[in-house]
């Protein structure tokens, strides 16, 4: 008897230490993951890099608008990396400012086309935050 009593008692505090452990984690769910989050973050960033290095000759409104669209983009970034915040506000900013760089911009239509890719997965990113598919509950 006071073996099972024992083994109940044992077995209790591994399932509240467990659970515990569980409540302290924080709790993602959906498709998007803050991993996926800032991977498509990481890879904007790298396409409108290439976006400087394309090869055309830029005028200072082309750089201006990779300037803009880079510095909105950081700002959403800074945000989620820092404080796990996800901005919809900058977000925003960034899709119209990366807009602006496809629609004006002299570029290769490789690195355009990269950007216009870019644009929609940013879209469907922000489609997701509104179904509550991104963020901590």
């Amino acid at each position: 008897m006071r073996q099972l009593l024992l083994s109940t008692a044992l077995l209790s505090m591994a399932f509240v230490t467990c659970g515990t452990v569980a409540q302290a984690q924080p709790r993602w769910w959906g498709a998007w993951p803050p991993e996926r989050v800032s991977g498509l973050v990481h890879r904007v960033h790298d396409d409108l890099n290439r976006g400087y290095h394309s090869g055309w000759r830029f005028n200072g409104h082309d750089r201006g608008r990779l300037d803009h669209a880079e510095g909105r983009l950081n700002e959403f970034a800074e945000k989620w990396h820092d404080q796990g915040r996800f901005d919809l506000h900058d977000l925003d900013h960034a899709i119209g400012d990366i807009q602006h760089v496809v629609d004006d911009n002299h570029m290769s239509g490789g690195e355009r086309d990269a950007l216009w890719h870019d644009l929609g997965d940013l879209r469907h990113m922000r489609d997701a935050y509104e179904r509550h598919e991104i963020g901590r509950w």
